[in-house]
């Protein structure tokens, strides 16, 4: 077991457990609302299964009070910041500033619209090529204790926790 990797063992019900080896961190999961899949397709409500690089993280909270904390890039969301799920966009599966980017998508997830979920969360980079319709805006993130749409949820101190540890080169498996 190599323990930079977090585990997401799925379970049924849309629940699955996250373990941390490497900093003893294991806990109850939530996953999509359809369950988990090899099989990516955009809209799905099903959470990927499959070894995944971790990108970016955001939240709600000042770049100046994360980023002492971070190993990792940390963004703070705003108004401005979506994630382009429109498999017609040159954007598809990236997050975009709007006043920085000329707007060619008719669907986005406004990040700010979802404060508690998006206090703390973490790129699942399932799609890194952004290949359209195979998957967006897959995130370990917080949760309110209900199944996702296909990101992988955990409690807020738990996610508090993680987003401060991951590195680099933390990997996720999900099985």
């Amino acid at each position: 077991m190599d323990e930079n990797v977090i585990y997401v063992d799925v379970e049924e019900n849309s629940q699955a457990t996250l373990t941390f080896p490497k900093y003893n961190i294991k806990t109850k999961a939530f996953i999509g609302e359809n369950g988990a899949s090899t099989i990516m397709k955009e809209g799905n409500g099903m959470t990927p299964i499959g070894t995944f690089d971790l990108g970016i993280a955001m939240g709600t909270h000042s770049e100046e009070e994360m980023k002492p904390k971070m190993k990792i890039n940390y963004i703070q969301i705003n108004e401005n910041h979506y994630w382009v799920d429109d498999i017609k966009s040159k954007y598809y599966n990236q997050l975009v500033d709007i006043t920085k980017t000329e707007k060619d998508w008719d669907s986005a997830e406004h990040l700010i619209d979802f404060p508690l979920e998006y206090e703390y969360l973490v790129d699942i980079k399932v799609n890194p090529e952004n290949i359209p319709d195979k998957g967006s805006a897959i995130f370990l993130h917080c949760n309110n204790c209900e199944p996702t749409l296909g990101c992988v949820g955990v409690s807020r101190d738990i996610m508090e926790k993680l987003i401060q540890v991951i590195d680099k080169d933390t990997k996720m498996i999900i099985k």
